[in-house]
């Protein structure tokens, strides 16, 4: 069995498990369903204490991932098959799309004072953004676990005044840069 924690704006709301056959469970944590400021994931999973199993649970969870292309070549840069939706959460599901991120146990998303970035100089973003096509959300890349929906190369970054930087470890971004090739 292996499990990650499934966090809405930084706060733990449930488990997502994968058994040895593959099949997926989400289930809300005690504590997130005890709270009365508790909102659902989504609409296709309502706050309940029975778990969310198979078909149930893999749809919001294989939304928030890349399309097509980019997942496939995410898949390839990280040894993973495409189709195995929870080993690429546990890869790159740091930031997915909206609020939620998906982490290993013991890991903690990270808190605005604890944030970790690598400040970009413009050609290095030049080059980050050239790279793009053949390495979607720069999968691989040490301390990079980003994970946005959608077919369209694009990379998550922070934007600080005139500052762009790649958020690590966790961080997550301010803006999304879509590159229109030319």
């Amino acid at each position: 069995m292996r499990r990650l924690i499934v966090y809405l704006n930084c706060e733990s709301v449930g488990t997502l498990e994968q058994d040895n056959n593959g099949m997926l469970e989400f289930r809300y944590g005690a504590e997130w369903l005890n709270r009365p400021d508790a909102m659902p994931l989504s609409r296709s999973l309502p706050l309940q204490r029975e778990p969310f199993k198979g078909k149930k649970a893999r749809p919001f969870f294989a939304g928030i991932l890349p399309d097509e292309e980019p997942r496939r070549k995410i898949a390839s840069v990280l040894g993973i098959s495409e189709r195995n939706d929870f080993a690429m959460l546990e890869r790159i599901g740091g930031e997915c799309a909206g609020a939620v991120s998906l982490l290993p146990e013991g890991m903690q998303p990270s808190v605005a004072d604890k944030q970790l970035l690598r400040e970009l100089s413009e050609k290095e973003l030049q080059d980050i953004i050239t790279e793009l096509p053949r390495r979607p959300l720069l999968a691989g890349k040490d301390g990079l676990r980003l994970s946005l929906a959608g077919t369209q190369d694009k990379l998550p970054v922070v934007i600080q005044g005139t500052i762009i930087a790649l958020p690590l470890n966790n961080t997550p971004s301010t803006h999304i840069i879509k590159p229109i090739y030319c």
